[in-house]
C-alpha cells in the first residue's frame, strides 16, 4: 500500500514536471482543493461530492493566483521577443503582398502624381 502511494506521487511528480508555471499552479490547487474537499465532504457523509467541489475550486483558485505571478525578467524578455518577432512577420508578409511597406514616402508621391 505504501509503495503504491509513492509509486503515484513519483509519476505525478514526474508528469507535471513538464508543464508550465501556471498549468502547475492549477494542479497543485486541483489536488489541495479536492484532499480538503474530501475531508470537509466527509464530515457530511459525502467525500465524493466536497472531493469534487474542492478540486474544482482549487484548480481555478490555482489557475488565478498563477496568472498573477509576478514575472522573471527572463520571461519579460521572451516576451518582448516574441512580441517583436510577431510585429517583424507582419511587416514582412505585407510587405510581400503589396510590395511596399505602408509607411513608405516614395509610394505617397507616386500616389499623388
Amino acid at each position: 500500500m505504501w509503495t503504491n502511494r509513492l509509486l503515484a506521487v513519483i509519476v505525478s511528480a514526474a508528469l507535471v514536471s513538464g508543464c508550465s508555471t501556471l498549468e502547475k499552479s492549477a494542479v497543485a490547487g486541483g489536488v489541495t482543493g479536492a484532499a480538503v474537499g474530501g475531508v470537509v465532504g466527509h464530515q457530511y457523509d459525502d467525500t465524493v461530492k466536497g472531493a469534487a467541489i474542492g478540486g474544482l475550486g482549487g484548480t481555478f483558485a490555482g489557475i488565478y493566483l498563477g496568472k498573477k505571478k509576478k514575472k522573471t525578467e527572463f520571461e519579460k524578455g521572451f516576451d518582448a521577443g516574441y512580441r517583436q518577432g510577431q510585429s517583424d512577420y507582419a511587416k514582412l508578409i505585407w510587405e510581400e503582398k503589396t510590395g511596399k511597406c505602408g509607411g513608405d514616402s516614395q509610394t505617397a508621391d507616386t500616389a499623388s502624381q
